[in-house]
């Protein structure tokens, strides 16, 4: 017998508010209801899509156990498109994020991201279209939003704002900026 996929996508993965301190622990946990785990089984011959998984309000640090902890919790795990790790405690990002490639949504307000150098690494997202870091230290950082805008030029949406032509072009100015101070400051310790 062949399985049919409707490819239907199914409820997130719900382990908001379950007080986790690592994403491992997710894999002791019930998710909140209305959410399936890929051992469950489902009408015989046809298979629901998790494609969201919430990890928002918890306690987690660190993203390193993130591939193994959805890989053990979904059926098909390149199929995620929107994570939420917002309101947490997460100081760095992981390189684990990037093994998501068709992720479009991304969240990760109110966590405690302090350098923009974390930005950097979520270049290497080609779908990413939304995007949340308000509620991190690095939102008070000077040029905060050209920065995200200018390493991330594929984004829709910011902290939960649109982006608009002005927003591109002052991502762009502010860009170009930054590469002739940084060029400027090569050269002056060059000279000296």
């Amino acid at each position: 017998m062949s399985i049919k996929t409707l490819n239907n996508m199914a409820p997130p993965l719900d382990f908001s508010f379950k007080n986790l301190a690592t994403l491992t622990d997710s894999l002791e946990e019930e998710p909140r209801k209305g959410t399936k785990l890929k051992d469950v089984p489902l009408q015989e011959g046809y298979t629901d899509i998790v494609t969201a998984v919430r990890y928002n309000n918890n306690s987690i640090h660190e993203l390193g156990d993130l591939v193994p902890s959805i890989t053990s919790l979904v059926v098909n795990p390149a199929a995620i498109s929107w994570l939420d790790f917002s309101f947490n405690d997460i100081t760095q990002l992981d390189d684990s994020l990037l093994q998501f490639p068709n992720m479009t949504t991304l969240y990760l307000h109110g966590n405690q991201l302090m350098s923009l150098n974390e930005v950097k690494r979520l270049s290497g997202l080609p779908c990413l279209r939304t995007l949340t870091l308000h509620g991190n230290p690095l939102e008070a950082l000077d040029g905060y939003r050209q920065f995200v805008l200018g390493t991330l030029p594929s984004l829709k949406q910011l902290d939960f704002s649109s982006v608009t032509k002005q927003d591109r072009a002052d991502a762009e100015n502010w860009k170009k900026l930054c590469s002739k101070k940084m060029k400027m400051s090569k050269k002056k310790k060059v000279a000296e």
